[in-house]
């Protein structure tokens, strides 16, 4: 079996055991856990994503249009509420896992017996990185392809980043727009390499071992294959000591595999997204750059502060339990727990808004907001948007 297949086979099994996971499908048990705001926090994004783009697409070929969406990698159907409150016509699911897609229909099925109307659907079972082209995709044509969470795995092999851009390009309507959420490449090398630096295991060590960095509710970790070293020459000091070495890392552009685990969510090897490489092979399909890659972070912000579109950004925050209420310590009761309360400096960076800006918070007791670790998280992630020539 070759390595392309063994992480197929991976990807499906893990996906499939998910799927099967009553506990992990239950909204009850998502709201008890550590990172429930960073979930809500994620589908704020991609609703924003999804509203932004597809008023870009409205705008492109007129409000009466027939919005078509192929939704790659779908898993479960998360999004379906998104695109129903969209306001779509048709929505193609496709997922290499069949658990996912079989809890994806069932999802639908149970939108469409409490919405008059819905969004008609079909459902496949389909690894989005082989060359799907000319079997489901053949002489379709979609306004929108959005791939959430999941385009990484596709940047394994050449042939499979290859495959994916091809199957996005060749069903996607002129004009139409492609919108992704992928790993933050920059963010996660800049990790790595102080990771590396801060070890204080011996240097013999160190070219040896995988590479592990992280939080209370996130860890990644690099297998030692997937990246060299750069031995840099420390510069000498004014006394001439050497100062404290500062090694390179550098990684693949493709199988720059590493292993991301997230609190309550299921382990899956990953693969860093170069977003040049990204833009290069995109071109290769007529995908043209709509955005620069935006860090969630950077996006969150950027929102806030234009507050366009359907609906404001701010109640959709407050809607979706995406911000955490901060209390005062002085006005908390029992009942007001904090997620992170028992994490040091979990809360500070509010502290210290607070201590630097007293006036603006005088009349505030409460302020919404997100725990260090999982601003951590948030800031291994980017969008992007490419749009068909």
């Amino acid at each position: 079996m070759s390595i392309k297949e063994t992480n197929a086979v991976n990807v499906t099994k893990f996906y499939d055991e998910a799927a099967r996971c009553p506990t992990s499908s239950s909204l009850h048990y998502r709201e008890q856990t550590r990172i429930v705001h960073l979930r809500n926090f994620n589908n704020w994004i991609k609703s924003i994503l999804f509203n932004d783009y597809l008023q870009h697409a409205r705008n492109q070929f007129g409000h009466d249009t027939r919005f078509r969406i192929l939704d790659f990698c779908c898993g479960k159907g998360g999004d379906q509420l998104k695109w129903a409150q969209a306001g779509v016509d048709h929505v193609t699911f496709v997922d290499i896992s069949s658990a996912s897609v079989d809890a994806c229909k069932q999802r639908y099925n149970q939108l469409r017996n409490r919405r008059r109307k819905l969004y008609t659907a079909d459902f496949h079972v389909s690894d989005c990185t082989a060359d799907i082209s000319r079997s489901i995709l053949c002489d379709r044509q979609y306004e929108l392809v959005s791939c959430q969470f999941c385009l990484h795995y596709a940047f394994e092999s050449f042939f499979q980043a290859h495959n994916f851009l091809n199957n996005v390009s060749c069903c996607l309507r002129p004009g139409g727009f492609f919108i992704a959420t992928i790993p933050n490449a920059y963010e996660l090398v800049r990790r790595a390499n102080q990771a590396y630096n801060s070890s204080p295991r011996l240097n013999e060590d160190k070219g040896r071992a995988a590479l592990e960095f992280g939080n209370s509710i996130y860890s990644v970790r690099f297998p030692r294959e997937s990246f060299t070293v750069n031995h840099i020459e420390p510069p000498l000091t004014d006394d001439g000591c050497p100062k404290e070495s500062c090694d390179s890392l550098q990684f693949p552009l493709f199988g720059a595999r590493y292993e991301f685990h997230l609190e309550s969510v299921v382990d899956c090897p990953e693969f860093l997204v170069y977003p040049p490489l990204v833009d290069q092979l995109a071109a290769e399909y007529e995908l043209k750059p709509a955005a620069a890659p935006i860090p969630f972070a950077q996006y969150f912000q950027t929102t806030l502060c234009n507050r366009s579109g359907r609906e404001d950004p701010c109640e959709l925050l407050t809607r979706m339990n995406a911000l955490e209420t901060w209390i005062k310590p002085e006005k908390r009761g029992l009942e007001d727990r904090l997620v992170a309360q028992h994490e040091p400096n979990a809360y500070s960076h509010v502290e210290n808004q607070i201590a630097k800006d007293p006036d603006t918070f005088y009349n505030s007791t409460a302020v919404g907001t997100i725990s260090q670790a999982e601003w951590d998280v948030i800031n291994l992630y980017s969008v992007i948007a490419f749009q068909k020539q």
